[in-house]
């Protein structure tokens, strides 16, 4: 069975595809399965796909599910130790594999969060937005594991919450996945925080890389759901909504950092949302994002007080937490 497995999915994305593809098969490091999902492409993607002559390949195809879906049926065939992820646009650098599999060696961990770059609209190469909170877990973690019994383990586990919360920049034990049950939302789009927050929860040994693994790319003329403003946006708050509730199942949600950490990323988000979605539907997103948060467990409003350093820039989290506070 190979080390590490890369699932890739793909809707109608033609050539693109490629930038992705040409990146994984350049790794340095080798023993790895790719598993490419097409979901269901009525463009020239299907006919790229068949083009491509490698045997660490392996091509799903089917109607078209959904991103989520596409990912929960790639998963369902992974055969490598540790899975990760690429969306068809992004891309790794050729020494990626070979820094997780170092990784992969040194820790064994359940969970490892990975740097990136980001590649803004007109190219030009930055750090990627969560590139500071890295910095701070490398100055709390600086042999890259954090386990329960680590003095910083708290610190650490609300510090890689408030990480990006998208797919490049994980590594998951596919055994220990497969045994937690935990996947990506069904049917919904902004899944990654779902997944993002259930496995952090549930990680005993949690690892990180300081070295980028992924480029993420800004793009004009890709329909990414980031580049939009339809009404698409609402569907954060139902992946809120089932991201506070999974979580307020686990014992981490009785550690007040930890659960102010999951709702400060879930706000950010609902938050960027609400600001960017049509003018003339924004009314009424926030009308129910007040709604959403009526309907989950109260404990989630009681924050840490003072919050923690991590925290003291979430002002969407003190914004609508002293909102619903006052209205009560």
């Amino acid at each position: 069975m190979p080390k590490l497995s890369c699932i890739t999915t793909t809707f109608n994305d033609g050539p693109a595809l490629m930038t992705s593809v040409r990146s994984v098969l350049a790794q340095s490091f080798e023993d790895f399965e790719y598993i490419i999902v097409d979901d269901g492409s009525s463009d020239d993607t299907p006919a790229i796909l068949a083009g491509l002559d490698d045997p660490r390949i392996r091509l799903i195809r089917q109607a078209n599910d959904g991103l989520s879906g596409a990912r929960n049926k790639a998963l369902e065939q992974v055969r490598g130790d540790y899975v990760c992820f690429l969306d068809a646009d992004d891309c790794r650098p050729g020494w990626a594999f070979a820094a997780i599999a170092a990784a992969i060696d040194r820790h064994a961990p359940d969970v490892l969060l990975c740097r990136g770059v980001l590649s803004e609209i007109r190219d030009e190469l930055m750090p990627f937005y969560d590139t500071a909170r890295f910095a701070e877990i490398a100055q709390l973690c600086p042999d890259g594991l954090v386990t329960s019994d680590h003095p910083h383990n708290p610190a650490v586990r609300s510090l890689a919450q408030l990480i990006e919360p998208q797919s490049a920049n994980k590594v998951v034990r596919t055994a220990w996945l497969k045994d937690s049950g935990i996947g990506f939302p069904n049917t919904h789009f902004f899944e990654d925080i779902f997944f993002h927050t259930n496995i952090l929860a549930a990680a005993g040994r949690l690892g990180f890389v300081q070295t980028p693994c992924f480029t993420y790319f800004r793009r004009y003329q890709r329909p990414q759901i980031t580049a939009t403003s339809s009404d698409t946006r609402f569907d954060i708050l139902a992946v809120t909504r089932m991201t506070l509730q999974s979580f307020a199942q686990r014992p981490q949600f009785h550690e007040p950092v930890h659960r102010a950490a999951v709702l400060a990323s879930c706000l950010k988000i609902v938050d960027w949302c609400g600001s960017t979605i049509s003018h003339h539907h924004r009314f009424h997103f926030q009308q129910m994002v007040r709604a959403m948060l009526r309907m989950v467990d109260p404990l989630w409003l009681h924050l840490p007080d003072p919050l923690p350093p991590q925290l003291a820039g979430a002002t969407a989290l003190r914004r609508h937490t002293e909102g619903l506070r006052h209205a009560a």
